[in-house]
């Protein structure tokens, strides 16, 4: 559940390497290599089990064509990636009896330094609800420092969140020295970074790309716990997110977690890829996705 991935090949989410391996591996890989992961493809998107799938059913969509965001698909593929996603979040949820999140890091150079569009589609408990939800988001932000340039402490300017936090921390129990640190910034909650209408994602953030700018789309179909921001986050927000909710709601599944102490943050792909869950997720969505003939002639879907 904890062993790394070594790759070799600067583009990890490349069609081209994904499609080659596929063509000539095992059709159900009995070991995660690291293109032996894809699922199925249309006529631009293609369908991978991600790393670190610490819940069951983790998919990641991703473009064919090199583009950094979704924001940036042609007009002409938009019916195309919401009838897919459509029919993963659908099959995620009869397949394991859960919700499903999904969310994106737009601009994110996250992957190798590379920028190649592509979309996290997560499950979540069940049982999860919204507030439930929102505490993962707020805590979430607290854990990165979100909104919080840097600190002054005793004539320090400190900008490292991990530093940032030790401080507040000394501080926090030694209350008489609270006078000698300054805050520079507001720590940031979910109202706070609700800035653009998710609903309307990706194409209202083309403008802010335009100009350079990161964004991070959630969306967990529940309103109040869904968000579409300009704020520029490190990236794997939304698997955090996502972990902290697990953490929240699924007992056995903390229990698990707690065993691994060798990483603080468990929820950090590069840290644990959860292997068994990977190999589980290709086979079940190739067994089990059963998309309709038209759909499959529409979109040249083929499952692999």
């Amino acid at each position: 559940m904890s062993s790394k991935i070594d790759e070799e090949n600067l583009d990890q989410l490349s069609w081209d390497m994904f499609y080659k391996y596929s063509s000539t591996g095992p059709r159900f890989p009995k070991k995660v290599s690291a293109f032996n992961r894809l699922i199925c493809h249309t006529k631009n998107f293609f369908i991978i089990s991600g790393y670190g799938a610490f819940t069951p059913g983790y998919m990641i969509l991703i473009t064919k064509e090199f583009i950094p965001s979704f924001s940036l698909i042609k007009q002409e593929s938009y019916e195309e990636l919401t009838s897919l996603i459509k029919l993963l979040k659908e099959y995620i949820s009869l397949q394991y009896n859960r919700k499903v999140a999904t969310f994106e890091h737009g601009m994110c150079a996250c992957i190798g330094g590379l920028d190649r569009a592509h979309l996290h589609i997560m499950s979540m408990p069940k049982n999860t609800k919204s507030l439930e939800l929102e505490k993962s988001i707020n805590s979430t932000l607290e854990s990165r420092k979100a909104g919080i340039d840097h600190i002054v402490y005793k004539g320090y300017k400190l900008e490292n969140k991990h530093d940032i936090e030790s401080i507040l921390q000394i501080v926090k129990n030694k209350k008489k020295e609270e006078s000698e640190i300054k805050i520079v910034g507001k720590l940031l909650k979910l109202k706070d970074i609700q800035n653009l209408n998710y609903e309307k994602w990706p194409f209202i953030s083309l403008p802010h790309v335009m100009k350079g700018g990161h964004y991070v789309y959630f969306n967990s179909n529940m309103k109040k716990s869904s968000f579409l921001t300009t704020h520029n986050f490190q990236t794997q927000m939304g698997r955090e997110i996502v972990f902290k909710n697990e953490m929240r709601k699924n007992k056995k599944f903390e229990s698990q977690i707690n065993k691994f102490d060798n990483f603080s943050e468990k929820w950090k792909w590069q840290n644990m890829i959860f292997e068994e869950n990977i190999l589980k997720t290709i086979i079940d969505a190739k067994k089990n996705l059963k998309p309709s003939k038209g759909f499959i002639n529409k979109y040249n879907l083929e499952i692999l």
